[in-house]
């Protein structure tokens, strides 16, 4: 197994009221988790995946605390590879606990009649949902059209004025679960726009929507797991005094007041990156695994050898189990840093690096592992086309990488913020970060400013590359001393083919020798495959039936008969 948070590593500054959670392995091996999704009816499998997050909430019965100060019994759960089993169960709790409770929470000490909603969001009795991306206001939210009108009694009127103004992607369309949202919407009062607002509104019972509301059903994401997501309007509808929970008047800085009621947007970036890390561990398991049990016939010797015996597969696959398991001490290293900073914009910022540099490197992963895997990698029940289908979600959802990068990085080059503390100065992928700092820096001091229009072609397109090198650099700076050196060397070397060019003008690694580095650190562990398979952890998670031939057999008497069959 991965080491675990050191007590030096742990936040300590938030107590737990209850014993930390024992694992899901045992819960992974239950009838609704082994259940094949692909082979129920889409409404079939949207009712599985709500009885499997309340499975998950029973587990480890979260408490508002523990999502409000994002504890370690909140990040045991986010990193709990059992919600990548099926990726609808990850959004729905994580816009249920992070977006909905986590708002709801930061108001219950001053707003007691708050207290018994959040004990039926807490038990899953209710569901939590979180609207505030408009159909026409992306990532420009601050700006959007959703009216909250205040009346004379001291009601509201929520009302969307325009298509533009829909609520864009929250599966709020009837479940089975009552269901209540945090919505975002602009207050107004006798005329005056007092700015976005935070908003408690019931959306349905769980049969029926309330009145004035409506929610569009939208088509599935492709090849994802599904999550009914929806458009959602508002018809004057009546909310009592209680429904507003931010306060009444006219912040001084509109902006500031906005970023600090979608805070939790915040720790869902960080959320969303420790997923990618989930999803690379149960990819690399399964065409490790995979691998190891197909054969071929040897041309020259006639002998059967394991697919994993040549280089162009055993390296691939040990370079992205030596990623996972450097990204998931990165990625516990990145949760200590952001719940021990009080910073908002350093959260977001280690957030941004976190969630970039995991998630490009599950996307690319999961690609090469699945074709690594041929025609059996784009089946859904061998897990990895449908993990990479998820992860495209999750790189979108709390902050797009690419628009997050360029942010952060901006604000970098412009000397705003600072990367986190270098461990190892002169470390490969640390004089790499550097170089590329001093390079943009460069061009950024020949523009007129920083939105000159020479930025847009020499800077913005290196943005996520940057804060990938940061994202690298911290976890090899993480990983040193923790992991096995052979390990961390491996990620190196895989890290290095991401800025090929510059390795070699400025390090004198031409391309042979790069290839040469990745190949030999990979044969190195190819003969501890099996010690690195259980350092992943994932097994009770993995339902791809490709990788045993048990499991095979067993998925293979599953399938509908076409014709007589008979024992071959």
């Amino acid at each position: 197994m991965a080491p675990a948070l050191t007590s030096t590593q742990q936040n300590t500054t938030r107590p737990h009221p209850l014993p930390l959670p024992k694992s899901t392995s045992k819960l992974a091996q239950t009838h609704i988790w082994q259940t094949r999704p692909e082979t129920l009816s889409y409404e079939d499998r949207l009712k599985l995946s709500y009885e499997r997050s309340k499975s998950i909430v029973q587990h480890y019965r979260l408490s508002p605390e523990d999502v409000l100060h994002l504890n370690e019994r909140y990040w045991r759960f986010h990193s709990d590879p059992i919600l990548m089993m099926d990726g609808s169960v990850a959004t729905l709790l994580t816009i249920h606990y992070n977006l909905c409770l986590g708002t709801l929470a930061r108001y219950l000490p001053n707003r007691p009649d708050l207290q018994p909603i959040a004990e039926k969001l807490v038990s899953f009795e209710w569901n939590g949902q979180y609207c505030l991306t408009e159909l026409g206001h992306g990532l420009d939210v601050i700006n959007m059209e959703t009216r909250a009108t205040l009346l004379q009694d001291g009601s509201f009127e929520l009302h969307t004025p325009t298509e533009a103004a829909a609520k864009f992607m929250p599966p709020t369309a009837p479940s089975g679960y009552p269901c209540v949202s945090i919505v975002h919407a602009r207050l107004f009062v006798n005329g005056e726009d007092r700015g976005p607002k935070v908003f408690l509104v019931k959306l349905h019972d769980g049969e029926n929507m309330e009145p004035g509301i409506v929610a569009k059903a939208l088509a599935p994401r492709g090849a994802a797991r599904p999550v009914k997501h929806c458009l959602t309007y508002f018809n004057h509808v009546r909310l009592p005094a209680s429904a507003l929970l931010s306060g009444l008047e006219k912040s001084q800085d509109l902006r500031e007041e906005f970023f600090s009621n979608i805070s939790r947007v915040i720790t869902g970036t960080i959320s969303m990156g420790v997923l990618g890390v989930s999803s690379m561990r149960i990819a690399s398991y399964v065409a490790a695994k995979y691998s190891l049990r197909r054969h071929v016939i040897d041309a020259s010797t006639r002998k059967s050898r394991s697919i994993m015996s040549f280089s162009t597969q055993y390296t691939p696959i040990l370079s992205v189990i030596a990623q996972s398991l450097v990204l998931r001490v990165f990625s516990d290293y990145c949760y200590n840093l952001f719940v021990n900073t009080d910073d908002l914009t350093m959260k977001h910022f280690i957030a941004a690096i976190m969630k970039t540099t995991t998630q490009r490197a599950t996307h690319a992963a999961i690609i090469e592992l699945s074709d690594r895997c041929g025609a059996q990698g784009l089946a859904e029940v061998n897990q990895m086309s449908v993990l990479h289908a998820d992860m495209r979600g999750a790189a979108i959802a709390e902050g797009d990488i690419l628009v997050i990068s360029i942010r952060f990085a901006i604000d970098l080059l412009r000397k705003r913020i600072a990367a986190p503390a270098y461990h190892q100065p002169d470390s490969l992928l640390a004089r790499h970060e550097r170089s590329l700092i001093s390079s943009l820096r460069q061009s950024l001091a020949n523009a007129a400013t920083h939105r000159d229009g020479s930025v847009d072609t020499s800077v913005l397109p290196l943005c996520q590359a940057l804060i990938e090198a940061i994202g690298a650099r911290m976890a090899f700076d993480a990983a040193s001393g923790i992991l096995p050196e052979d390990i961390v060397n491996l990620f190196v070397a895989s890290n290095i083919r991401k800025d090929s060019a510059w390795y070699a003008l400025n390090e004198g690694l031409d391309g042979p020798t790069q290839v040469k580095m990745e190949t030999e650190a990979a044969k190195k562990l190819l003969p501890r495959i099996d010690t690195l398979l259980e350092m992943l952890d994932v097994q009770p998670y993995v339902v791809a039936p490709i990788v045993s031939d048990e499991k095979w057999n067993h998925y293979v008497g599953t399938l509908d008969n076409y014709g007589v069959s008979s024992k071959l």
